[in-house]
């Protein structure tokens, strides 16, 4: 299954896995490791931060899982005599992602069947108004109506910003970006957009001080242009080809090194996909 892959890897880890133990206290053994019940013990604390002892079944299986995974990996790579890596990555869990990419190749695009299907029903998704804003923030309502004031007079947002705004990035103006209806508090969301492109707001108060936000650009509710839609839905579904490619990968290879769970070294109870 692997001959024709790469012979390359990131890091030596053959030599200084943690997972290798004696016969007498191997929790498993995966293909010519063992992996003793202390690596996956400090396993579980290493990803929960809590003590193992306290790991539910349903948690401690998950994890064993996953460790076992990891376990294939090394014994894979292991059978494969593959090349001693560049020093530069040191966790395991670094070494265990490159051995992925090594070992099973990389994953299949998303089928433009699927990216068609998705962007269709992401096209009749309901979305919210949004608009582009900025805003200046002021310490007081004394300070928010002079600023008004002067806007109304013809000052330059911009600039004045620049000037007497509190803001972290009132020197560029304020800028909040595209804001989506909604996503703001109540009183704040309801005066942003009541206000047309080019208008600008009355003092509102928030929990930072006194804003005078100024309206860009309104984008009305409605759905995404496919050229909006589509790059996000490539990359979600190349990353799901990726977890799914991975899985069937470590699958296979876990057939063919061999997995022997010794049981009587659990202490949980055991419902995970290397059970039967």
């Amino acid at each position: 299954m692997v001959g024709t892959r790469s012979q390359v890897l990131v890091v030596g880890l053959l030599a200084v896995s943690a997972a290798c133990g004696s016969d007498g206290d191997a929790i498993a053994v995966v293909g010519e490791q063992r992996a003793s019940v202390e690596a996956f013990q400090n396993y579980v604390v290493a990803v929960t931060g809590e003590a193992w002892q306290g790991v539910s079944d349903a948690v401690a299986s998950r994890l064993f899982d996953q460790f076992l995974d990891q376990e294939v990996l090394i014994a894979a790579a292991a059978r494969e005599r593959l090349a001693e890596p560049r020093p530069d990555v040191a966790s395991r869990s670094a070494r265990v992602r490159q051995l992925v990419d090594v070992l099973c190749g990389p994953a299949p695009p998303p089928a433009e069947d699927a990216v068609a299907s998705e962007l269709e029903a992401a096209g009749s998704e309901p979305r919210p108004a949004r608009a582009r804003v900025r805003q200046m923030l002021l310490g007081s309502r004394e300070e928010a109506e002079t600023a008004r004031r002067q806007l109304d007079d013809g000052a330059d947002f911009v600039e004045l910003s620049r000037r007497v705004s509190r803001a972290p990035n009132a020197d560029v103006g304020g800028d909040l970006g595209l804001l989506t209806e909604g996503g703001l508090s109540d009183d704040l969301d309801s005066v942003i957009f009541s206000l047309g492109e080019g208008e600008i707001s009355d003092p509102v108060r928030g929990p930072s001080g006194y804003h005078i936000f100024q309206v860009l650009e309104v984008v009305p509710p409605g759905p995404l242009a496919r050229a909006e839609r589509e790059p996000e839905v490539r990359r979600r579904l190349a990353e799901e080809a990726a977890r799914q490619h991975a899985a069937d990968c470590v699958r296979d290879l876990a057939q063919e090194v061999g997995v022997v769970i010794v049981r009587e070294r659990l202490w949980f109870d055991y419902r995970g996909r290397y059970a039967q």
